[in-house]
């Protein structure tokens, strides 16, 4: 108690001489504040002006180009190219592309319908990986959120991964110190991370990096999601472990969010979702009946495999 005591002391000590100015300097600053020339704040106003002129264009590209944005021109471009490719009459084998249809008809995204129609891609991809690939990862559905959250962003997103496990690991140690039980201790390492997130965005614009300042919450949300899974692996794995897991977590996410991006898919699963969704079930039905060793456990294993 006396350590937190003396401790709280010096910090409120060095922030009172930290942020204390004397009279003089004070009037000084006012000085120079109301003797600036009028030019001078115009070429500013210009200039912010001009920044933010900028940052609102590539914004507007940034959704043009963005599947998941429902207020971009992706969706409208979708909803052209199923004007172009007409369909028959109602069908046995067409019921859901005439129920597509008449939905976006009616003002439901196209974009959205492709979404959902390749989620189960991504899962699928992301399960034969796992059971027969033999990459580790955090489930299912985070890999698959995750993809959707770098189809999203880009590249960005990825940036933001590196800040979050970096944030992370500084603030095991920073917490490691308090001995607090495992809920709180998970909640202040977030509260650390989304702390040195928030730090890290208000630098980019200072530094007027304009593309991560077009970045969406929600990504950023669905990034943070790896913190909790990244502090639960560790609990029962090393630190190495738990970045291989995150690692191979990340490469899934990029080949799904590949997927997803692919302008030939998203028309393919949109004119033919009946076919499509079939043959994601049966893709499924497929890696489920394989019980054989997973292909990085035959490399793992070569040796004992050769002299059997």
């Amino acid at each position: 108690m006396k350590k937190l005591i003396a401790a709280f002391l010096v910090g409120l000590t060095a922030f009172l001489l930290a942020t204390s100015l004397s009279f003089a300097q004070t009037a000084d600053l006012l000085e120079e504040i109301f003797d600036a020339s009028p030019g001078a704040a115009a070429t500013e106003e210009g200039s912010l002006a001009s920044a933010s002129a900028q940052a609102e264009q590539q914004l507007k590209e940034k959704k043009d180009q963005d599947i998941t944005d429902t207020s971009g021109t992706k969706k409208g471009k979708l909803a052209t190219f199923l004007d172009e490719h007409p369909i028959g009459s109602l069908s046995w084998y067409n019921p859901l592309q005439h129920a597509i249809r008449e939905a976006v008809g009616n003002g439901l995204p196209a974009n959205i319908i492709v979404l959902l129609l390749l989620f189960p891609m991504i899962t699928s991809l992301i399960a034969f990986a796992r059971h027969v690939i033999g990459l580790k990862g955090f489930g299912v559905f985070i890999p698959a959120v995750l993809s959707v959250a770098f189809a999203s962003t880009g590249i960005l997103t990825g940036a933001v991964v590196i800040i979050v496990l970096l944030a992370t690991t500084i603030a095991k140690l920073s917490v490691k110190r308090l001995r607090l039980p495992l809920l709180p201790r998970t909640a202040m390492l977030l509260w650390v991370v989304s702390l040195l997130v928030a730090l890290t965005l208000i630098a980019s614009s200072w530094f007027g990096t304009a593309s991560l300042l077009t970045l969406n919450i929600f990504p950023i949300l669905i990034v943070m999601l790896i913190t909790e899974n990244f502090i639960s692996t560790q609990l029962f794995n090393s630190q190495k472990e738990a970045l291989s897991i995150t690692f191979e977590t990340l490469l899934v996410a990029v080949l799904g969010a590949f997927i997803i991006n692919m302008e030939t898919i998203q028309q393919f699963v949109l004119l033919y979702p009946e076919l499509s969704l079939i043959a994601v079930a049966i893709i499924n039905i497929l890696v489920g009946r394989y019980t054989g060793l997973r292909l990085l456990e035959k490399t793992r294993f070569q040796s004992i495999i050769e002299e059997e």
